[in-house]
């Protein structure tokens, strides 16, 4: 296959064998990568002591710099299940976990997408396969799961609720759930995916930005389609372990305060399809004015001028969702923020930022 090591094969047609009965469906569990040494291996080795047998683990390197391939082949030799695919071309992280599903082979029921930094506990399988089994027409099992040491999401339920699709994306885009976490939460049902194996929209956000950003709502995103034909089982008990730091794109996001911009940006693109409209217009309201105090309390903190990254974020942010608002609609909303984007100067900045290729090379796990 094109973008592979040292003339490597891989064929995603090739016939799935179960590795035990046929009570226990294939779950493919895939992991994208870039300069993971640091956790790759507690991430592997959780995915090894799991209860539920029937899996293989898709580790697909992203051109990494350091050990993650040596570390992940070393556990590779001692276990079949785990195969290692090195990648020769660093692509952005969208379009690195595209590629990564895109190796799943057929035949396989399920997907557990699980990040290098993020573990799964040891009946996490066992029980979302459960849960999925008995009600075929799921396309989605999710759980709690610990962020760091903080459970999540609060205030869900303490039982298992099956949940529906509609509602679930509606909340998601309004902010007010996180009951699909990331991607390393859900285990996902393949033949219900719309748009498998392409789930994650590569378009950056903001346009024009060097650095060249993945959207940091995009894993959300990607479920959207599916949410709209399907429903999701919800349980209540802690399934995953997700790291809560490092240069990721959360990370980044954090950083440059993308939060509300992004939720911004996606309600106008999907919120008509799960919501009425005078439901998004009360939510593009409410995120405009989230968004507006956020920048207000770091210009009184002065965070701006230490730091680059989020002025030319901002700024940008703003030049692309003022106009459209306008041409939405949203007159007022784009009157606000025209307000703000006056104060921000682009050109005060764009000396200071560090390379493209270094801030982009945080982002291609």
């Amino acid at each position: 296959m094109v973008g592979l090591e040292n003339g490597e094969q891989f064929a995603t047609d090739r016939p799935v064998t179960a590795a035990a009965s046929l009570h226990q469906p294939l779950v493919a569990v895939v992991t994208p990568v870039h300069n993971g040494e640091d956790w790759i291996r507690a991430c592997l080795e959780s995915v090894r002591a799991q209860t539920y047998t029937n899996w293989i683990h898709l580790v697909v390197d992203n051109a990494s710099s350091d050990a993650t391939r040596e570390i992940a082949e070393s556990i590779a030799a001692a276990d079949g299940r785990v195969q290692v695919l090195s990648c020769r071309e660093l692509l952005p992280m969208l379009e690195n976990w595209n590629r990564a599903l895109a190796f799943v082979p057929s035949g396989i029921r399920y997907l557990k997408q699980l990040h290098a930094d993020d573990t799964l506990r040891p009946d996490c399988l066992e029980k979302m396969v459960a849960a999925a089994e008995r009600d075929p027409s799921l396309a989605f099992v999710v759980s709690r799961f610990y962020a760091g040491s903080e459970l999540s999401p609060p205030n869900s339920p303490s039982k298992p609720v099956r949940m529906s699709g509609q509602t679930v994306a509606r909340e998601t885009l309004l902010g007010t759930s996180n009951i699909l976490g990331t991607p390393s939460v859900p285990l996902m049902r393949i033949d219900r995916l719309v748009g498998w194996p392409s789930l994650f929209r590569e378009e950056r956000f903001p346009p024009g930005h060097p650095a060249t950003p993945p959207h940091n709502q995009g894993d959300k995103e990607s479920c959207l389609a599916t949410l709209e034909r399907a429903d999701v089982m919800f349980l209540p008990e802690p399934l995953v372990s997700l790291r809560d730091d490092g240069p990721s794109a959360t990370g980044f996001a954090r950083q440059v305060g993308g939060w509300h911009a992004t939720r911004l940006d996606l309600l106008l693109r999907q919120g008509a399809r799960f919501m009425d409209p005078d439901t998004l217009q009360k939510a593009i309201r409410r995120t405009t004015w989230k968004w507006m105090r956020a920048l207000a309390w770091r210009s009184v903190k002065q965070l701006r001028r230490s730091d680059p990254h989020f002025g030319l974020y901002q700024t940008l942010c703003l030049e692309n969702l003022v106009p459209r608002l306008r041409e939405a609609g949203y007159t007022t909303d784009a009157a606000l923020l025209a307000c703000l984007e006056s104060g921000l100067s682009r050109f005060d900045i764009m000396h200071t930022l560090p390379s493209r290729s270094k801030a982009k090379a945080q982002r291609s796990s």
